[in-house]
């Protein structure tokens, strides 16, 4: 067993104990939490879209900011186990209408992505299978998301990266590139956030 190997899976293993101590129901609501001390994108009262929510840390994370008066709704194909306080809708991200929410949600004052595909380890492959779910972002972005809102978005380095900055650029007014500490190392995850929409 190679050193690397040892030291990625101690981190990993390290974030998962410490999510089930801390009562999140993944490790990734570590990586939410970190972009957000550096960022504070997510604020108190807000409403957040979360696709690709299950199994729920990144809803759990985002609830406990936005406090009692803020709205947060999953979307996910896999059935997430209730949060209280928030909503889930059962279906495809690409197949979401205005008419799923309740109209005194939309648009969001925020849109997360933590989805990915599973990994082949084939890198043409895998970033073609990213950017099909940057595409299904995308459109919520863009039917969803209020002018002035913002985006967090999980990416791969690569083609897949190049496509989500062509796009943010072109959408929002800033961009950020963010890598947390959080992530496993040998994970070529990155996160991309889009802030301030254009108007449409």
């Amino acid at each position: 067993m190679g050193r690397s190997f040892k030291s990625n899976y101690r981190d990993g293993d390290t974030f998962s104990r410490k999510a089930k101590i801390e009562g999140y129901r993944s490790r990734s609501a570590f990586k939410l939490k970190e972009l957000q001390n550096k960022d504070r994108l997510i604020k108190r009262g807000m409403s957040i879209l979360d696709l690709g929510s299950f199994p729920g840390g990144w809803s759990q994370v985002s609830k406990e900011i936005v406090g009692e008066t803020g709205k947060i709704v999953g979307v996910d194909l896999q059935e997430m186990k209730p949060i209280q306080g928030t909503f889930f809708i059962h279906k495809s991200v690409i197949e979401l209408k205005a008419e799923d929410f309740d109209a005194n949600l939309i648009p969001f004052d925020i849109v997360l992505s933590d989805m990915a595909p599973n990994i082949s380890g084939i890198q043409d492959r895998d970033n073609a299978q990213m950017i099909d779910l940057l595409d299904k972002v995308i459109y919520s972005i863009e039917n969803f998301l209020k002018t002035g809102g913002s985006t967090i978005i999980k990416v791969f380095q690569g083609d897949s990266l190049e496509y989500a900055k062509r796009f943010i650029k072109e959408h929002f007014l800033e961009i950020k590139i963010r890598k947390p500490d959080s992530s496993r190392r040998n994970s070529s995850e990155t996160y991309i956030l889009g802030i301030n929409l254009k108007e449409k």
